[in-house]
């Protein structure tokens, strides 16, 4: 007989995300102080944990047409 979960929270389904990739980057140092100010703006504004990450996936999700025409030629 398989056990009941114990917890409400253990009880509960994950939804899917997608899959990430963890992945150090190199960015200027002015660069990178202006992208973790504007994280933590959004975070203040929006509520939420401030993260470059969320934030530079904006920025190429805002951008996407725009890159995926450079791979075009």
């Amino acid at each position: 007989m398989a056990k009941r979960p114990t917890s409400k929270s253990a009880a509960r389904k994950e939804p899917e995300q997608p899959g990430y990739k963890t992945t150090g980057i190199n960015l200027p140092a002015d660069i990178w102080e202006l992208l973790n100010r504007c994280a933590f703006e959004r975070a203040k504004k929006y509520g939420g944990r401030p993260s470059v990450s969320a934030l530079l996936t904006r920025l190429v999700q805002q951008h996407r047409k725009e890159l995926e025409k450079e791979l075009g030629g």
